[in-house]
């Protein structure tokens, strides 16, 4: 997988803030499943004393994480400063850190949660990072991106060049392994495939962009398209659209856990 420039993620997502919470609904009906297989996952466990929301974003899932144990200590951990700003209103500690190379002491948490943040990582340094953190029999519950999400994009985008518009992802098994070699045991990975619906192409892209989920494979070829270009991709986009009058985008996505 190559590697992510994370001054570009964390700007990108910086760009999202102020409108992050407005249009991120499927990025939080993500975290509310997550939190839902928790019982799944980890039947027996007991209430964390030190949580770690890593790529908290606004601090949606540190509210649900506060709301379920309101007497453990949540910290939220970001690359965007601009989105810590707003997670600071729901009563966390936040830090800017990068999630591959954290400030925290080895078995610092009992807990590290991650909602859809880990794919902006390298695999798998990320995992060894949070298996460092985590205290024996500490737990990770994360969300990630799975190949094959916004397929949709690519496609539009491959009437005009061959190259990859999309980040290349982790499959769900090189996750597992990537889980194992970390040294993480009790490991469980479910898939799922969810589709949200656009009214147009613009509306689409607005809507990538806006969760700063533009930091994928070919940006840079984007921002130098011209007109024509554009026209050509929005062309092609438009030969998906249903019976409904309504243009798919597809999140693949992988929910996994392990325990130290």
């Amino acid at each position: 997988m190559p590697a992510i420039d994370k001054t570009r993620v964390g700007a990108a997502f910086d760009r999202a803030a102020p409108d992050y919470d407005g249009i991120a609904r499927f990025q939080h009906t993500v975290c509310d499943s997550l939190m839902g297989l928790l019982p799944v996952f980890a039947p027996d466990m007991p209430s964390p004393g030190m949580v770690l929301d890593g790529g908290c974003g606004t601090g949606y899932g540190s509210a649900l994480l506060s709301r379920r144990w309101p007497a453990s200590r949540i910290a939220g951990c970001d690359l965007s400063l601009e989105m810590l700003r707003l997670a600071r209103g729901k009563s966390i500690d936040t830090i800017c850190a990068d999630l591959e190379q954290l400030p925290f002491r080895d078995g610092a948490f009992d807990l590290v949660w991650s909602s859809l943040a880990l794919q902006w990582c390298t695999t798998p340094d990320v995992y060894a990072e949070m298996y460092r953190i985590l205290a024996k029999e500490g737990v990770l519950l994360f969300t990630t991106l799975g190949p094959g999400t916004l397929a949709e994009l690519d496609f539009a985008f491959s009437a005009i060049d061959a190259h990859p518009h999309v980040r290349a992802f982790s499959t769900p098994e090189e996750t597992r392994m990537a889980l194992k070699q970390a040294g993480f045991t009790d490991i469980r990975i479910e898939c799922e495939t969810r589709r949200i619906y656009f009214p147009d192409f613009r509306t689409f892209l607005t809507s990538v962009r806006g969760i700063g989920a533009n930091q994928v494979g070919g940006e840079r070829r984007r921002a130098l398209m011209g007109k024509n270009a554009w026209k050509l991709a929005e062309e092609r986009y438009e030969t998906l659209r249903g019976a409904d009058g309504m243009l798919p985008a597809t999140y693949e996505l992988v929910f996994g856990y392990g325990r130290r």
